[in-house]
């Protein structure tokens, strides 16, 4: 005998075929099934009372597939969502028909998730659909998980989501920041940078809001510069910092970077100045580096030990 599959079956639909087939003259209560009265449940909007009794059928009747896939339904309209996924791979393990209603169920809880404010159940939603089918992603959910993965201090799953959402909306100027601090996050200065410049055309009101980050990261870059040899690129970026004057906290270390390199550069006068400008900005913990730009100054005036065009 042939059964009716309970896939993409809308709970107006499911009530009408209740009806008629609750309508049978000569129907003894005692032969209804566990998941004839989940069904009935469900179609009334009694959830949990419909998941209990489709759990029952799968214990005690030969429900089979189609009797996983109502209570894995059912656990996604609960908002489940491990249980709903763990039902659904059993499912299309045996049948891959049911991967398509996996993936619209979680995508479904997502957006209901997203619609309450959920931002953990949108991403735990949105990562069970991409179990059965990844990659999958609603597009207006990009930038909310993306701001929910930034949050919770995951910023490399946050980094192709803000790309994302950026792609759709490329002159945004929050979405812009938010992409560029994202990229920070995982030190990707670099690429920040771009970003940052970006959001300051967009909104040059607003530049001061990205000052700090823009003075780290390219503090930052002058350091990976300097160690690779590219001193030439580095002291730009040095030079940025100090105009900026942000981070106030890396100051002290720019001046005596930008010092040795100028140093290296044979520019003795300015090397000087900038070993100068370490004790002026030099702050608590800071003793020490105020030292060594003071042996430099010595060095260049008095000559050092080691050799170079100062």
């Amino acid at each position: 005998m042939k059964t009716w599959s309970f896939r993409g079956l809308t709970r107006a639909t499911l009530a009408a075929v209740l009806t008629v087939s609750g309508s049978g003259c000569g129907t003894d209560p005692g032969e209804e099934t566990a998941q004839l009265r989940g069904d009935r449940a469900f179609a009334r909007g009694d959830y949990q009372e419909a998941l209990a009794e489709y759990r029952l059928s799968l214990l005690r009747e030969d429900s089979g597939t189609e009797g996983v896939v109502r209570a894995a339904h059912a656990y996604a309209v609960l908002g489940r969502v491990d249980e709903a996924k763990s039902l659904y791979d059993e499912a299309a393990r045996k049948d891959s028909q049911y991967v398509d209603q996996a993936v619209s169920d979680l995508i479904a809880l997502a957006k209901r998730a997203h619609a309450n404010g959920d931002g953990y159940g949108t991403a735990s939603a949105i990562e069970a659909a991409q179990h059965f089918r990844p990659g999958v992603l609603v597009e207006q959910l990009a930038l909310p998980l993306a701001r929910h993965y930034s949050e919770t201090g995951q910023s490399a799953r946050a980094r192709p989501l803000y790309l994302r959402a950026l792609g759709t909306d490329p002159s945004n100027p929050d979405i812009v920041f938010e992409t560029a601090l994202a990229h920070e996050e995982i030190e990707d200065c670099g690429s920040a940078l771009v970003y940052f410049g970006q959001f300051e055309e967009l909104a040059p009101r607003r530049a001061p809001e990205a000052r700090w980050h823009v003075g780290r990261c390219s503090f930052q870059l002058a350091r990976e510069l300097k160690d690779q040899g590219a001193v030439t690129e580095a002291l730009e970026h040095l030079e940025l910092v100090l105009a900026l004057k942000e981070p106030r906290t890396h100051l002290p270390q720019a001046y005596f970077d930008k010092g040795e390199i100028l140093v290296q550069l044979g520019d003795c006068a300015g090397a000087l100045e900038a070993y100068r400008l370490v004790s002026s900005t030099v702050g608590t913990g800071f003793g020490a580096l105020a030292r060594r730009a003071l042996d430099r100054i010595d060095e260049i005036r008095f000559g050092g030990v080691g050799e170079g065009p100062c």
